[in-house]
């Protein structure tokens, strides 16, 4: 059997444990997950590296501050504690999070839990975008322009 024909065994897996329709890769070695309107989880097929990429879209890159830019780089440098690392889609203008897998120890066990941590992390690091957003939203409508000063 080769490689891509057991990676989709494992999706096939996946697909019926929770009955969901069967995912497979696609000619160019992707296959995609979508849980809501925010989460898409694309699983890319890396041949040459024998890996499998597990990607998704966090944010717009126009949303994000330099102190986020800062905390991004930050936890990248500890990306092995994780399996977990933040890249930029400059074509797209969106961060991303990015799970590898070998396809020497990919398992049906190891997928879920890949899947499953990317997911967590992604939606913690949603929220807290969506936090700020928010914030800065609503200091915008509360503090308005001064037009006059009592001081000239």
């Amino acid at each position: 059997m080769d490689v891509k024909d057991c990676i989709d065994q494992i999706f096939g897996q996946f697909s019926q444990k929770y009955q969901l329709p069967l995912l497979m890769l696609n000619q160019e070695g992707i296959a995609a997950l979508r849980f809501d309107e925010k989460l898409q989880v694309c699983c890319i097929f890396l041949q040459e590296q024998e890996l499998l990429a597990l990607q998704i879209d966090i944010a717009d890159l126009s949303e994000v501050s330099e102190g986020i830019f800062r905390q991004l780089a930050s936890f990248n440098r500890y990306w092995y504690q994780f399996n977990l690392h933040f890249g930029f889609d400059e074509t797209n203008l969106k961060i991303q999070l990015y799970s590898q897998i070998t396809i020497a120890n990919l398992t049906l066990d190891k997928f879920e839990h890949r899947l499953t941590s990317i997911l967590d992390h992604a939606e913690f690091w949603q929220e807290l975008w969506f936090c700020r957003i928010k914030r800065v939203c609503l200091i915008r409508s509360i503090c308005k322009p001064c037009t006059t000063s009592r001081y000239n």
